[in-house]
């Protein structure tokens, strides 16, 4: 009998019973995704389960990348032929695709590729960050439930005053 009750008393005491339901949301980590797009672009949408961005993502940075090689590679050679006509030095030849340009118009095409390859290189920083941008803004909301919320909006018209009045009534509920 004694046996019994204190086989009984540590069955009690040992299980757990717990008074709530136990949250099963896990923990998304918003700076495990941001270190994984910043190493790796795209890496944190993997981690945030959205996949479909590293198209872009990629898309983005490659078109980018290659308008900046390009567009750096046409700097050059305006940059080396404006160099060969203005030194003075009869022994320099020039690139015979532009024989017979200025060196005026040499410094324009210079100038303008220059920006060309610098905008292009902002570009290429601002989709980077826009991709780390991304993958904290998603991890932060991952766990965030957006079905109860809603925004309605429906036309209405006013009869009143003697006019036609037409509007827009926005509801929302949370």
């Amino acid at each position: 009998m004694r046996k019994s009750i204190l086989l009984t008393i540590a069955v009690f005491f040992f299980l757990q019973v717990p008074a709530q339901k136990k949250d099963t949301t896990t923990f998304h980590s918003p700076l495990k995704a941001t270190i994984y797009s910043a190493v790796i672009p795209g890496a944190g949408q993997v981690y945030n389960h959205q996949a479909w961005k590293i198209p872009i993502i990629y898309g983005g940075l490659g078109a980018l990348g290659y308008f900046v090689y390009d567009n750096n590679r046409i700097y050059k050679e305006y940059l080396n032929n404006w160099i060969w006509l203005t030194d003075n030095d009869s022994g320099t030849n020039v690139n015979l695709k532009y024989f017979g340009y200025s060196a005026a118009a040499l410094h324009n095409g210079f100038s303008a590729f220059r920006q060309y390859r610098d905008q292009c290189a902002i570009g290429f920083i601002l989709v980077y960050a826009a991709n780390i941008m991304d993958a904290n803004v998603y991890a932060h909301l991952y766990n965030f439930n957006v079905d109860d919320i809603s925004l309605r909006f429906s036309p209405v018209y006013d009869m009143g005053a003697k006019c036609f009045t037409p509007g827009l009534k926005f509801k929302y509920s949370f």
